[in-house]
């Protein structure tokens, strides 16, 4: 009987009141440092930044591609942006490891729309972005709105963003 006592006392202690409950935005980023994720998704923030990094104009005409061996891959409408990208590439190269908080690029590189697509195995593995379907994205946040702390919420709003829009081959 006191055994049986002291390990209900126990399991309450454990998961009772008394342990302090974490927010979901607190928990968030235990769960990414336990699972190595983290980054990943410091790298793959900036396929959502990239309109915020860049200027209106270059966003319209070029698009992030992929992230291999830590070079920023850009799909870019034609030629012409190709040539004038290469005289910001200095700047977008800089831009770019600003935005990040624990990753950095070592260069940029632009590639034709139609140059990017490759052989269905080499792609197989490579991590890409696809754009989430905007009523999507206002589906799901007007699923979590019922989550009152604003900071859990952008926090699993990001996560979901970024679990949608990287994708294998």
């Amino acid at each position: 009987m006191l055994r049986k006592w002291f390990y209900t006392v126990t399991v309450m202690r454990k998961y009772g009141k008394e342990k302090k409950q974490e927010s979901l935005a607190a928990a968030l980023p235990g769960i990414i440092r336990d699972k190595g994720w983290e980054k990943q998704l410091d790298l793959y923030s900036l396929f959502v930044e990239w309109e915020n990094i860049v200027d209106k104009t270059t966003a319209q005409h070029a698009r992030p591609l992929k992230i291999v061996r830590d070079v920023f891959w850009v799909e870019v409408d034609n030629s012409s942006w190709i040539h004038q990208l290469q005289f910001q590439k200095i700047q977008i190269l800089e831009s770019l490891n600003a935005a990040l908080r624990m990753s950095r690029l070592k260069d940029v590189k632009f590639t034709l729309a139609k140059e990017a697509e490759e052989p269905q195995e080499k792609q197989k593995n490579k991590v890409q972005f696809v754009p989430v379907d905007p009523a999507e994205l206002r589906a799901f946040e007007h699923q979590v709105s019922l989550i009152e702390d604003k900071e859990s919420r952008d926090a699993l709003i990001r996560l979901w963003y970024l679990s949608r829009a990287c994708r294998r081959g």
